[in-house]
């Protein structure tokens, strides 16, 4: 267990290790014992930034390196590229963040801990290579389509989203995840590229990254709304810590649909059942960015039976009730 005021050592790489090529995560430490920065000379500047396994058990970035320590080993990319790979620990374990440690994409903004020390110094490289771009690659723990996120309606933001999928998100709650962070000194995206394991999904952020490698700019105008379907959170759902949660057929505080996790992304009228409440009142709370209770504007309680009051698209429900429990059932958006 890591003492709470013992520093975090960072280590900094001009190469990607070699060792990675074939390996599996659970393999990391062996090639990448601590945090790291890697930093790759390409045929031109600035750098593309990536952010990697700030989840330990999303692991798709963990294939994107291994196939970029790979693919550049021999020759360099046409772009710089600097690389953070964070929870190597977690990675290690297949755990989102392991006992004692904060989530790492929870942590890129005021905070005195180790972790929060760890990510200012990544910052301040990262401020100082004046980055082309960022792009944080995760996993959704809920069955979704590949989406990017954004935390500034800027054409490059919005272009870099476009790039990846035409469904984008924005947002700016939590105000702690890497990607807000560095928006506030390069274009900014969080790729979502399905569940962990999904091939599929290793292979769309790669042909993404490398898309963006070769781009020479970005445009000056947004995208147009055919290129990106674009909706914005307008609240979280978070169950009452104090509650049981199931999925039907079992009794529990809260009994969720088994469907529920197929309506990600879907555009719900109002109605649309969602949960079964053991009380008069709901146990799954909607909370907006600023962190008022929007409950009452969005969730009617008849008779146990939680629905809709109003028109609302689902996104990142998650059937892992740990998940539920450590961060929260998912989200609800509008679209923009």
């Amino acid at each position: 267990m890591m003492l709470a005021d013992t520093p975090i050592r960072l280590d900094r790489l001009d190469h990607i290790p070699t060792s990675l090529i074939g390996s599996e995560p659970e393999a990391i430490l062996d090639s990448l014992p601590h945090p790291s920065v890697i930093t790759l000379a390409g045929d031109r500047g600035p750098p593309l930034w990536l952010s990697l396994l700030l989840h330990g058990n999303e692991t798709s970035s963990f294939h994107v390196l291994r196939m970029l320590a790979e693919r550049y080993r021999d020759r360099p990319p046409p772009r710089d590229l600097s690389i953070f790979v964070g929870n190597v620990r977690a990675t290690a374990a297949g755990k989102r963040f392991l006992p004692g440690q904060p989530d790492f994409n929870r942590i890129w903004s005021d905070g005195e801990s180790p972790y929060h020390a760890l990510v200012r110094e990544v910052t301040e490289i990262a401020r100082e290579q004046n980055p082309f771009a960022s792009v944080d690659i995760h996993n959704n723990s809920g069955r979704n389509p590949h989406y990017g996120c954004v935390n500034a309606l800027r054409p490059a933001d919005l272009h870099l989203a476009a790039m990846f999928d035409q469904l984008g998100v924005y947002y700016r709650t939590p105000s702690s995840t890497q990607s807000i962070a560095f928006s506030a000194f390069c274009p900014a995206v969080t790729i979502e590229c399905g569940k962990t394991g999904d091939h599929d999904g290793h292979m769309h952020a790669l042909d993404f990254i490398d898309r963006v490698l070769d781009l020479d700019r970005f445009p000056d105008t947004a995208p147009t709304k055919d290129a990106l379907k674009l909706y914005h959170t307008v609240g979280s759902m978070i169950v009452d810590p104090d509650a049981s949660i199931a999925f039907a057929p079992d009794e529990a505080d809260v009994v969720l649909d088994e469907g529920l996790e197929a309506l990600n992304f879907v555009d719900l009228q109002a109605g649309a059942y969602l949960a079964r409440a053991g009380s008069p009142r709901s146990p799954i709370a909607v909370i907006d960015e600023q962190g008022h209770d929007l409950t009452d504007l969005f969730f009617d309680v008849d008779d146990g039976r939680i629905s809709l009051k109003r028109p609302a698209t689902p996104a990142m429900i998650t059937r892992d009730l740990d998940i539920v429990k450590q961060d929260c059932l998912g989200y609800l958006m509008e679209r923009l």
